[in-house]
C-alpha cells in the first residue's frame, strides 16, 4: 500500500501487464501478437491481427473465459486462423499471465 498526501492510501495498479507474444514458427516463421493489460481485466470475446510477416497476418481469438485466465496467472494456447500465403497454415500462440 503507498501512503499518499493527507493520509490517504492508494492501491498499486495492477499486476496484470500487457503481452506480447511469439507463435509458433511454422513455414519458416513466425508472428507476434500483442495483450493490453485492460483487455484481460475486462474480459470479453476479442480477435486480435497479428504482426505481418511475408506479406500476410493471421487472426488470433481470445474468449472472455481465457482473457480471465490469463490475468489471473494462467497459460491458455490457441490457434491462429488460416493463411494460404507461404502455403496453408495456422500458427499456436501461448499465453501465459504474468500475475
Amino acid at each position: 500500500m503507498v501512503l499518499g498526501c493527507g493520509g490517504s492510501s492508494t492501491s498499486p495498479s495492477s499486476t496484470v501487464a500487457d503481452l506480447t507474444v511469439t507463435s509458433t514458427v511454422v513455414n519458416a516463421h513466425s508472428h507476434t501478437v500483442n495483450v493490453p493489460a485492460s483487455d484481460q481485466l475486462h474480459p470479453t470475446d476479442t480477435t486480435y491481427t497479428t504482426s505481418s510477416t511475408l506479406g500476410h497476418t493471421h487472426t488470433v481469438t481470445l474468449t472472455a473465459s481465457q482473457l480471465a485466465s490469463i490475468a489471473a496467472g494462467g497459460s491458455v494456447t490457441v490457434t491462429s486462423s488460416a493463411s494460404a500465403v507461404t502455403g496453408t497454415h495456422t500458427h499456436d500462440f501461448t499465453f501465459q499471465g504474468t500475475k
